[in-house]
């Protein structure tokens, strides 16, 4: 149970990571675009300290949710029920289905320079 704490904590911390890095962009654009004026002598620019507020207000509220921490352990439980393809299998698979797409868009790409050059006959 210990591993799956540890687990689900990495998880809040990734998701706080994701946050600050969203919020983060956004702020700066909207501060490019409203032309707030930036203080010079701060460490961090406006934009980033709200977004640490942000993510450390969202790393707070989901790890102190009962509901959010069993959902993520129940999760976990699940995914260790999974039996999951060998090492072969999956690259085999993988090589099959690059395959499939190269073939899909050379076919594609055929047809759409054949549509292409028989539009610029007709209409020329």
């Amino acid at each position: 149970m210990e591993k799956n704490r540890r687990i689900a904590l990495a998880a809040f911390v990734g998701l706080g990571v994701v946050v600050w890095l969203f919020v983060r962009h956004i702020m700066d654009t909207v501060w490019g675009v409203a032309r707030l004026p930036v203080p010079q002598s701060w460490p961090l620019t406006p934009a980033d300290v709200i977004a640490l507020v942000s993510a450390v207000a969202v790393f707070v509220i989901l790890r102190r949710s009962n509901k959010v921490t069993s959902f993520v352990d129940e999760v976990i439980v699940e995914l260790e029920k999974v039996t999951w393809p060998p090492k072969k299998e999956t690259l085999l698979s993988t090589v099959v289905v690059a395959v499939m797409v190269a073939i899909s868009a050379a076919l594609l790409f055929g047809f759409d320079t054949l549509w292409g050059t028989l539009v610029k006959l007709l209409y020329q």
